[in-house]
């Protein structure tokens, strides 16, 4: 009896460590996760508005921390339907490293930091956009969906940040 109790004690204290590895996902979410963000960057890559809207969520919000006339710091904010009307006709080369070679195939490195729960964050960055991305993902009727981005510049080479 005294073993019984003892083991259910300890049985208690194990479901009460706030630990998300206790509710990991499988291997397939974390695949998944991939696939999403990976539609998303080669979408734009590529000028393919059903791939960026396949991995995105409706209600996105992506953010940079910009700069106004007078020098201000402020959020400037994009949704998806933004970004996806965008997707087909914009020259994302713009936002190329300089030097870049266009023809390249594209190259995403995900560093996935954390699922739990059906939610997860990633970063991500390629070999050609000049940009980072801070991504946050949710598990919706079985599907990951970018529900947010936090992206900033990572240099300044790019034509878009030395237009005239």
């Amino acid at each position: 009896m005294k073993k019984l109790i003892h083991s259910l004690y300890l049985f208690a204290a194990i479901l009460t460590i706030p630990n998300g590895h206790l509710f990991a996902q499988t291997q397939n979410d974390s695949l998944q996760i991939k696939e999403a963000v990976v539609n998303y960057l080669e979408g734009l890559d590529t000028n393919n508005p059903d791939r960026v809207a396949k991995a995105l969520h409706a209600d996105l919000a992506k953010r940079i921390v910009d700069k106004n006339k007078e020098g201000k710091d402020f959020p400037s904010n994009m949704t998806a339907a933004s970004l996806i009307g965008y997707t087909k006709d914009f020259d994302f080369t713009l936002f190329y490293i300089e030097g870049v070679d266009s023809e390249a195939p594209l190259k995403v490195d995900i560093s996935i930091y954390e699922i739990s729960n059906g939610i997860a964050t990633v970063k991500a960055v390629t070999n050609k956009f000049e940009f980072v991305d801070y991504i946050h993902l949710g598990k919706l009727d079985g599907e990951w969906k970018i529900i947010n981005i936090l992206w900033a510049w990572t240099g300044n080479t790019n034509k878009w940040m030395n237009k005239e």
